[in-house]
C-alpha cells in the first residue's frame, strides 16, 4: 500500500500548481494573480484565479490531482454561476 502524502505536500503541490497557471495566463496577456493574494473572498469561494480587470470569461478552480475532482461537489459549495464555473 502507498504511503499517504502530508497536507503540506498537497497544499504546496496545488500552488506551485496556481502559480504555474497564472503565468501560463499573463503569458496569454492576461492580468491576473492568485485568489490566496488578491481576493480572501473569491478564495473563500472556490476561485483560484483573479482577474484584475475582469477580462477572463470565466472563475477558475484549480486542482493539482490524478484522480477526477468532484465537479459537482465543488460547484455546489460556490456561489459563481455555473456557466461561469470551471475546474481544471
Amino acid at each position: 500500500m502507498g504511503r499517504k502524502r502530508s497536507a503540506g505536500y498537497s497544499r504546496n503541490k496545488g500552488n506551485a500548481y496556481e502559480r504555474k497557471i497564472v503565468k501560463e495566463l499573463k503569458e496569454l496577456g492576461f492580468d491576473v494573480g492568485t485568489t490566496r493574494n488578491n481576493s480572501k473572498a473569491e478564495d473563500n469561494n472556490k476561485v483560484d484565479i483573479h482577474d484584475n480587470k475582469g477580462n477572463l470569461p470565466c472563475k477558475i478552480q484549480l486542482k493539482a490531482t490524478q484522480q477526477t475532482p468532484q465537479y459537482f461537489k465543488i460547484r455546489s459549495e460556490t456561489t459563481v454561476n455555473p456557466d461561469e464555473f470551471v475546474i481544471i
